[in-house]
């Protein structure tokens, strides 16, 4: 079976890549691997949730099948969408990206340009639809 690998945190953009790969689950008959920051462990804290119920209630209301790891917070969580990627035989990954400034970029790296370039399976980058300028830093 198919696997997709979906990476988390709750934010607007990590909503649209969920609804995005649930979508794409569907479409190809394919499981889906949940990556979930521990960090993030707490829906209610997150701008751009709506839906503030665990993500495991949410995800098995899908009818797909459905692993969700939560991941001990690391300084590079590329690392861990990576070895899932090998390690599951994951087809396609799906990430939310943000906007970033320069600095932000410069500072902080990009996990999501790291899975880009370093993936051997094609990696979807989903935008919300709509902006918050809070998204941004």
């Amino acid at each position: 079976m198919t696997t997709i690998l979906l990476a988390y945190a709750p934010s607007a953009t990590s909503e649209a890549a969920l609804e995005f790969a649930v979508a794409e689950a569907r479409l190809r008959e394919a499981s889906l691997l949940v990556l979930a920051s521990e960090r993030h462990a707490d829906p209610r804290k997150a701008r751009g949730v709506k839906d503030h119920r665990p993500l495991a209630e949410r995800l098995a209301e899908t009818g797909l099948d459905v692993e969700l790891r939560t991941v001990a917070r690391r300084a590079q969580p590329a690392d861990d969408i990576l070895a899932a990627i090998e390690e599951k035989g994951a087809e396609l990954v799906v990430i939310g990206m943000r906007r970033r400034t320069s600095i932000g970029k410069l500072v902080l790296g990009s996990v999501s340009q790291r899975v880009l370039k370093e993936s051997r399976v094609p990696v979807v980058m989903v935008k919300p639809r709509s902006f918050d300028p809070a998204d941004r830093f």
